[in-house]
C-alpha cells in the first residue's frame, strides 16, 4: 500500500469494524469565551471551520492524526471577519475548496483560499428571513439554501441563481442525494419532502420511528456518499432519540433504533461504517449529561463518549475517520476514534487483519516479530480472530449462505483441522471429515475466545464449546465438541441455568430480552457478559452455572487474571472496573442469585488492559495514549505509548503499535514492537549497577518478590562473587542448577578462576578464555570450548599448546560434522580425512559422486566388511556393477554381489560368480525372475535368459510353446521357420552337453 492509499486504507479498516474505542484527547479554548454554534471539518484538506457568537468565525489547519503523535496540533489559526451576528452555519465545498457561512441575520458569505489565506469571494443577503440550513451537492457544483419563511434557493458554484421556490412549510434541514439528482427538505414538524434537482416535488419519505404516539422534530439528516450508490445510507435523527437508517428514499424496511437520549446532531464517518449521534440525557440525579454515541449501520451501539459541558452544538469527522471535533460551549473538543482491530498473538507471532482497498477479501497476516517472516492468508468475510499458545482460530463466513467457518491455524497460517461438525438451531449432527475441512455453524459467532484446550464461540443467545488438542508428531489438530452425555452437545443458554427445567417459550423470551455482549475464559471458568450489565459465571469442567454478578453498565470487554481470583471489565463508556471474585459467596444451589462484588479499582477512558501471566495482582491499562502499570491497585508512573499489549510476564511488557502497522500493513517493521519494564525491575537493576549493598537489595527484592527479581539479584551477586547471596537467590526462584554452580564456585580457591567461571556462566567466553590464559590453564579453556562445541576455537587452542592426538581427531571429526550438517560435502570430507573417519568419508564421496575415491577406499578398508558392504550398495545404487562386485568380493559374503549382478541384469558376471561361489542361490533368483517374465507373457526374454545359462531343455520347451502359438496366430512363414531352426539348434546343443555326461557315467 503506497502513501496515497493510506487514508483509503483506514477507511476500509473501519468497514469491518465490530467494536471501537473513543476518548477525548484535547480541547481548544475559544478567545473571550465566545460560545460555538457550528463546526465543520474538510475531509480532504484538513481545514476546520467553527462559528459562534458575535460574528466569531475561525479556520484552523489541524495536523493529520496519522503523521503526528498529537493529532490536534495547529499549523494555522485564522480569524475571518465579515459576520456581525452569531454564525449559525459553516459548510465546506470539498470539490472547489470553498467555505460557505451564514449568520443569524441571513448573511451568506462564500470564502476562497488564496496563497494560504482565506478571503471573501461572494456575499449574499436576502434581508427577509434567516437561513435555516444550506448544503452543497456532493459534486460541489450546486448549493441549496433554505430559509425560515419557507423559501428555497438553488445556485451554482459561480454564484448564479438556478431556481427558487416557496415550499409552503417551515423547513429545518436540507440534504442532497449522493448523485445530486434529489433534494430532501425536512420540516420542523418532522416531515420529509423529496424534490428533484429542478424543484419538482416527487414524494414524501415514510416516517417509521419507533414512538408513533409522539410527533418529534428532525434534528439531523445525513446521506452518506458511497462509490457504489446501492450501498449509500440515509440517516434521520429525531429529537426524541429515534434514528431511522434507510438505503434510499424508497426503503420500506429501514433500520430503526432508539438512542435513549435527546438527539441534537448526527453524522456518518467517511466510510459510512459509523454513525455518530450527539445528544444529552438525564442521569439519576436529574442532571443532563452530554453524550456522543457511535452506532454501526444496523443500530448496534459500538461506544458511548461522555463529553463535559452544557451541550454539544455540532460535530464533525476528520477525513481519515480517526478523529472527531465537537463544538461544546466555548471549546473545541477532539475525540480520538480507534477501531478495535482484528488481531491476536502466538508467542512472538502477531496475527492481524486488514482490508485491502478495492478488494472483497480480508488479508490475515502472520508476522514473526523476531525473524520478520510474514505469511499472508486471504479470508472472505472475516468475523474474528483469537489465539492461545501455539494456535490461532479464524472465524469467517463460509461460501454457503448463513453459514460460518471456524479454522484452527498454526503460526504460519496453515489450517490444522481434524473434525467436522454442522450445527443447526436446536439439532446437532456429528460427522467425520478429512483434514483441512472447516467447521460450520448456522448462527453467526460474534464473540470468540480460546484457552489451552477449548475454542469457545458465542452468538447473541448461545455459547458453543469446542475441545481441540494437538498431536505433535504429525502436527495435526483434532477438534471435538464438548459433550455432557453420549452424543449430545452441551449448549449453555445464557438466559437460564442449563440445569433448570424452564419451558422453551420462557427461555426464548428471556434470551431475546438479554443477549450476550462479551466473553472471557480460562481453563476452569467462563464469564459471559450480558447486555443488561450482568456477568454470568460458568464452570468449564462441569458446564454448570455458578453465579451471576450485576454490574453498573454493559461489559464490552472482560479480562480474567492468571489464577481466576479477579477479573476486569471495560464498559460501553470506556470505564474499567477491577472486581474481586473472592469477595462474593457462591450459592451453587441458587446459581441465578445476583451477587455484588468488591470493586478493587476504577479507571476512565480505558482502551484496553492486560493481566500479568505470572502475578495475579499485576496488570497494565492503556488509557488514551498512556500506559499505566498497577500492583495491588497502586499505579506506577505512566508511560507515553499508544501500543496494544500482547504479552505481560517476568515484569516485562510487550506491546505492538497497531496504528503504525496499519498504515503500511504489508511491511511491518521490528520497530513496531516495543518493550517496557516495570518499576521494580528497573529499580533492582539500578541498585545492582550502582553498587548498593546486597543486603538492601535483598530486602527490596524480598518486598517485591518475583522470580525475575531474584534472578537479577543472583546474577548481580555472582558478578560481585557474593556467593552466599547468589546461592540463596537461586534457591528462592527454584534454580537448582544455579545453586549447584554457586557451590562449585565456593570450592574453587583461586579468585581469577572464579571470575572466569562466572564469565563463562554469562556466556562471555572470550573474557573467560583470557582469564584462563592469565592463569596458564590452557586445559580449562580447552574444556570450556569443547563443552560449548566451538571446535574452531578448539583448533586455535590446540595449535597454541595442546598436543593430544585423540583431541585432534575428535576436533577434526566434529568440524567435519559441522560442515556435513550444512551440506558442504567437500570441506567435510577434508576434515573427515584428517580425523580418519572412513565411514563419514565414504558418505561424503558418495554424495559428491566421487566414485574414484570410493574405489580407492575399497582397497584401504580391507577387513571392514560392514563398510565394504555399504560401499558395494552405493555402487549398486548408481549402476556400477563391477565396482560393486569388487567391494562385495572383499567381504566374506558373496551373495550381495550376486544379487547386485541380477539387479543390474549383468547375467554374465552373475554366472561367473555363481560358478565360483554358490550355484544354488543364483538358481533360486533366476527361477523367480524368469517366472515374473513368463507371467508378463515375455517368452522371448525368458528364452534369452535360459540360453545365457545354457539351460537348453527349458529353451526347447518354450520354443515348442511359441511354435504352437504361431500356428493359431498365423505368423509369417519366415517367423515360424526361425523358431523351428532355433529349436533344432537347441536340441542339438542339449544332446552335445548330455553326451559327456553319459560317457562319464559309463
Amino acid at each position: 500500500v503506497n502513501a496515497t492509499d493510506t487514508t483509503e486504507l483506514f477507511v476500509f479498516l473501519l468497514s469491518f469494524l465490530q467494536t471501537m474505542l473513543a476518548y477525548l484527547s484535547k480541547k481548544i479554548a475559544i478567545p473571550n469565551g465566545a460560545k460555538l454554534s457550528c463546526i465543520s471539518w474538510s475531509t480532504t484538506e484538513g481545514w476546520l471551520a467553527c462559528g459562534g457568537e458575535n460574528g466569531l468565525l475561525k479556520v484552523l489547519l489541524v495536523a493529520n492524526s496519522q503523521n503526528v503523535e498529537d493529532g490536534s496540533n495547529l499549523s494555522m489559526n485564522q480569524t475571518l471577519v465579515g459576520h456581525e451576528g452569531n454564525v449559525l452555519i459553516v459548510e465546506w465545498n470539498e470539490k472547489y475548496k470553498k467555505l460557505t457561512t451564514s449568520d443569524q441575520h441571513g448573511l451568506i458569505i462564500v470564502w476562497m483560499l488564496h496563497k494560504g489565506m482565506w478571503f471573501e469571494e461572494m456575499i449574499n443577503n436576502r434581508n427577509k428571513s434567516v437561513v435555516r440550513d444550506l448544503k452543497w451537492a456532493k459534486d460541489g457544483r450546486k448549493i441549496c439554501i433554505v430559509y425560515e419563511d419557507g423559501a428555497v434557493i438553488v445556485g451554482s458554484v459561480d454564484g448564479k441563481r438556478m431556481w427558487g421556490r416557496d415550499l409552503g412549510l417551515k423547513p429545518a434541514l436540507v440534504e442532497w442525494s449522493p448523485d445530486g439528482q434529489t433534494i430532501i427538505f425536512c420540516s420542523v414538524r418532522g416531515e420529509c419532502h423529496v424534490y428533484d434537482e429542478i424543484g419538482n416535488h416527487l414524494s414524501n419519505i415514510s416516517m417509521l420511528i419507533s414512538d408513533q404516539s409522539c410527533q418529534s422534530s428532525i434534528t439531523g439528516i445525513d446521506w452518506h456518499q458511497s462509490a457504489n450508490h446501492a450501498r449509500s445510507k440515509l440517516a434521520l435523527g429525531y429529537e426524541n432519540g429515534s434514528i431511522q437508517v434507510m438505503s434510499d428514499i424508497g426503503d420500506r424496511k429501514p433500520d430503526l433504533f432508539q438512542t435513549g437520549m435527546s438527539v441534537s446532531k448526527i453524522r456518518w464517518n467517511v466510510s459510512g461504517s459509523i454513525l455518530a449521534v450527539a445528544g444529552a440525557r438525564a442521569n439519576s440525579a436529574g442532571r443532563f449529561i452530554s453524550l456522543v454515541q457511535f452506532y454501526n449501520p444496523h443500530g448496534h451501539l459500538l461506544r458511548t463518549l461522555r463529553v463535559p459541558g452544557n451541550g454539544i452544538n455540532s460535530i464533525a469527522w476528520e477525513g481519515s475517520s480517526m478523529r472527531m471535533a465537537l463544538a461544546v460551549d466555548s471549546f473545541i473538543y477532539f475525540a480520538d476514534i480507534q477501531p478495535e482491530y482484528q488481531w491476536a498473538c502466538i508467542d512472538d507471532v502477531i496475527v492481524y487483519a486488514f482490508a485491502m482497498p478495492r478488494k472483497d477479501e480480508i488479508c490475515v497476516t502472520f508476522w514473526n516479530s523476531k525473524s520478520n517472516e510474514r505469511f499472508a492468508k486471504n479470508v472472505r468475510g472475516l468475523i474474528g480472530i483469537c489465539a492461545f499458545g501455539d494456535y490461532c482460530a479464524l472465524i469467517s463466513e463460509a461460501s454457503m449462505k448463513n453459514t460460518f467457518a471456524l479454522i484452527i491455524c498454526d503460526a504460519k497460517g496453515t489450517a490444522l483441522i481434524g473434525k467436522y461438525m454442522e450445527v443447526r438451531s436446536g439439532h446437532f449432527f456429528i460427522n467425520d471429515f478429512s483434514l483441512y475441512d472447516p467447521f460450520f455453524l448456522k448462527e453467526k459467532p460474534e464473540f470468540n475466545v480460546m484457552t489451552a484446550s477449548q475454542l469457545i464461540t458465542a452468538t447473541d443467545s448461545c455459547v458453543y464449546l469446542w475441545h481441540y488438542c494437538s498431536n505433535e508428531p504429525n502436527n495435526a489438530v483434532t477438534l471435538q465438541i464438548c459433550r455432557e452425555n453420549r452424543c449430545t452437545q452441551k449448549t449453555v443458554k445464557v438466559g437460564i441455568d442449563p440445569g433448570t427445567k424452564v419451558p422453551e417459550s420462557d427461555s426464548s423470551r428471556f434470551t431475546l430480552r438479554d443477549s450476550i455482549c462479551s466473553l472471557a475464559a480460562s481453563e476452569n471458568m467462563l464469564l459471559v457478559g450480558m447486555q443488561s450489565g450482568a456477568v454470568r459465571r460458568y464452570s468449564l469442567r462441569s458446564l454448570r452455572h455458578e453465579a451471576t454478578y450485576i454490574l453498573e453498565s454493559r461489559a464490552c470487554n472482560i479480562y480474567l487474571n492468571c489464577n481466576d481470583t479477579k477479573f476486569s471489565v471495560i464498559d460501553i463508556d470506556g470505564l474499567m472496573t477491577v472486581l474481586d471474585l473472592n469477595s462474593a459467596s457462591f450459592h451453587l444451589s441458587d446459581p441465578l442469585h445476583n451477587q455484588q462484588l468488591v470493586t478493587v479499582n476504577r479507571r476512565k477512558d480505558c482502551r484496553g488492559m492486560h493481566w500479568s501471566r505470572d502475578m495475579p495482582d499485576l496488570y497494565v491499562t492503556m488509557e488514551k495514549k498512556r500506559m499505566y502499570l498497577f500492583r495491588n491497585g497502586d499505579p506506577e508512573e505512566p508511560v507515553l505509548s499508544s501500543g496494544h499489549v500482547y504479552d505481560f510476564s517476568d515484569l516485562e511488557i510487550k506491546a505492538i503499535l497497531l496504528e503504525e502497522i496499519m498504515q503500511t500493513p504489508q511491511t511491518p517493521r521490528k520497530e513496531h514492537v516495543v518493550h517496557f519494564e516495570t518499576k521494580a525491575l528497573r529499580d533492582t537493576r539500578s541498585m545492582i549497577l550502582h553498587n548498593i549493598s546486597f543486603q538492601d537489595s535483598w530486602r527490596f527484592v524480598q518486598k517485591n518478590g518475583h522470580q525475575r527479581l531474584w534472578q537479577l539479584l543472583a546474577h548481580g551477586a555472582l558478578q560481585k562473587l557474593d556467593l552466599a547471596i547468589a546461592k540463596q537467590s537461586f534457591a528462592n526462584f527454584a534454580d537448582i542448577y544455579g545453586v549447584y554452580f554457586a557451590r562449585k564456585l565456593e570450592m574453587i580457591c583461586d579468585e581469577i578462576q572464579q571470575r572466569a567461571e562466572v564469565s563463562a556462566f554469562f556466556q562471555h567466553f572470550d573474557n573467560a578464555e583470557e582469564l584462563f590464559a592469565s592463569m596458564n590453564r590452557v586445559d580449562l579453556s580447552l574444556a570450556m570450548r569443547i563443552k560449548m562445541g566451538d571446535w574452531f576455537h578448539v583448533g586455535k587452542i590446540i595449535r597454541v599448546g595442546a598436543d593430544d592426538d585423540w583431541i585432534r581427531d575428535f576436533m577434526f571429526n566434529n568440524m567435519g560434522e559441522y560442515f556435513f550438517e550444512r551440506q558442504k560435502w567437500d570441506r567435510a570430507a577434508s576434515y573427515f580425512t584428517q580425523s580418519k573417519n572412513v565411514e563419514k568419508l565414504v558418505v561424503c564421496s558418495y554424495l559428491q559422486e566421487e566414485y574414484d575415491e570410493l574405489e580407492k577406499i575399497i582397497h584401504a578398508a580391507a577387513g571392514n566388511h560392514e563398510l565394504l558392504a555399504n560401499i558395494g550398495s552405493m555402487f549398486c545404487s548408481v549402476g556400477m556393477c563391477s565396482q560393486a562386485v569388487l567391494a562385495f568380493r572383499s567381504t566374506s559374503d558373496m551373495n550381495p554381489g550376486i544379487e547386485a549382478c541380477v539387479l543390474l541384469k549383468r547375467w554374465g558376471s552373475a554366472f561367473s560368480l555363481v560358478t565360483q561361489h554358490n550355484r544354488q542361490q543364483i538358481t533360486v533368483v533366476l527361477q523367480r525372475y524368469i517366472g515374473h517374465i513368463l507371467h508378463a507373457e515375455m517368452k522371448l526374454c525368458a528364452i534369452n535368459l535360459y540360453r545365457e545359462t545354457n539351460d537348453h531343455e527349458n529353451v526347447v520347451h518354450l520354443l515348442s510353446q511359441l511354435a504352437m502359438q504361431s500356428v493359431t496366430v498365423k505368423h509369417s512363414p519366415m517367423y515360424m521357420k526361425k523358431i523351428y531352426v532355433l529349436r533344432a539348434l537347441e536340441v542339438s546343443m542339449h544332446a552335445m552337453d548330455s553326451e559327456p555326461a553319459c560317457c562319464a557315467v559309463n
